[in-house]
């Protein structure tokens, strides 16, 4: 499914594996995100959002990452624009909130846990 701002292959599994569907994001999450990017009016580049099980894996994702449930996503950005979607990602009811601004690694991780969870981190 295609969502505003997002393309079908930016939001599907990487692995590449045959037998992977792709996967679907969560359409309340991508309410969320699109109205976050809407806020901001920048782009927002997706380097992850769903991760299939035998990718997530793969590349040392948590066992129970969000990714995996089609409610996280990881948005390529650094400096200004990070800092603005970490400001904002809150009001919009993201409550995991993971930065990466180190070598040609720089993204922000947002995702949809649970009201009780609100956590931030630093990769």
């Amino acid at each position: 499914m295609e969502y505003k701002y997002f393309t079908e292959t930016e939001l599907s599994c990487h692995c590449k594996n045959l037998e992977c569907d792709g996967g679907e994001m969560k359409p309340s999450f991508m309410e969320r995100l699109i109205k976050l990017r809407e806020e901001l009016g920048f782009a927002f580049p997706i380097s992850s959002a769903y991760r299939c099980y035998a990718h997530n894996k793969s590349i040392g994702g948590a066992k129970d990452s969000l990714h995996l449930k089609g409610q996280a996503v990881d948005i390529r950005v650094s400096r200004d624009q990070a800092y603005q979607i970490v400001e904002r990602a809150r009001r919009f009811g993201f409550r995991g909130i993971g930065v990466s601004q180190k070598g040609n690694s720089r993204f922000v991780h947002l995702d949809n846990r649970d009201q009780r969870d609100v956590s931030f981190w630093s990769y």
